[in-house]
């Protein structure tokens, strides 16, 4: 089975299991797993209560693994310190219902680790789309926390040099919003950890059931 633990883009293959995410404000009914938070660059303020409304009654779902996408973003017009607060009233959200968290993070990886250390948020960070350098890598795995890697992993060499040294247990993999599949990502990743692709779903699938509890059977 192939676990996409981050797309906008809900795959119709039998062989793969989608955690989607939802936007509060663009509910997809069709989404078997998913996650949901407001995005950094879609918070409104005269539509904020009614979006943390959603949040917090599709969260008791069953089927919602996590929160999020939520995050921090520089290059994005919304208020920074709007963002702030917002990411943080989330993350107490994630707390109530002890949920995993999937990170959006434009240029403020440090702001985010640093609220995580001063709520003391011992929740698991999945840092999406991770395409950095290494030593933010293992700042951010040294916290407890995740990457995940789509399709910058397949083009950025210092990225595969990264991947290929994490542990089994510190990344997930993903496709975003991209037009690429998550089979082609797998077997790219499994290439460069010199696995074979049935290992590398394995991994994956025993830490789906580590981070959201979901367990699946691998094909």
């Amino acid at each position: 089975m192939f676990l996409n633990v981050h797309t906008h883009n809900l795959s119709q293959q039998k062989n793969s299991v989608d955690l989607y995410n939802q936007f509060p404000s663009n509910w997809n009914s069709d989404a078997k797993t998913f996650s949901i938070g407001l995005h950094p660059a879609y918070i409104n303020v005269s539509t904020l209560e009614d979006d943390i409304e959603i949040i917090l009654q599709k969260i008791t779902e069953k089927n919602c693994l996590a929160i999020g996408e939520i995050g921090l973003d520089k290059l994005c017009k919304t208020d920074f310190e709007l963002q702030k607060t917002v990411f943080e009233r989330q993350l107490k959200i994630a707390e109530e219902y002890q949920l995993p968290v999937i990170i959006h993070s434009v240029r403020a990886y440090q702001e985010i680790l640093q609220i995580r250390k001063e709520l003391k948020i011992n929740l698991p960070f999945i840092f999406h789309g991770f395409n950095k350098n290494e030593q933010l890598a293992q700042q951010i795995v040294l916290q407890n926390c995740f990457l995940s890697f789509g399709k910058n992993l397949l083009v950025n060499k210092n990225l595969q040099i990264t991947f290929a040294n994490l542990s089994n247990n510190q990344f997930f993999l993903e496709n975003d919003a991209n037009d690429i599949s998550i089979e082609e990502i797998y077997t790219f990743a499994a290439n460069l950890r010199k696995i074979t692709i049935k290992e590398l779903q394995l991994l994956q699938a025993e830490n789906w059931k580590t981070i959201f509890g979901y367990e699946v059977q691998s094909s």
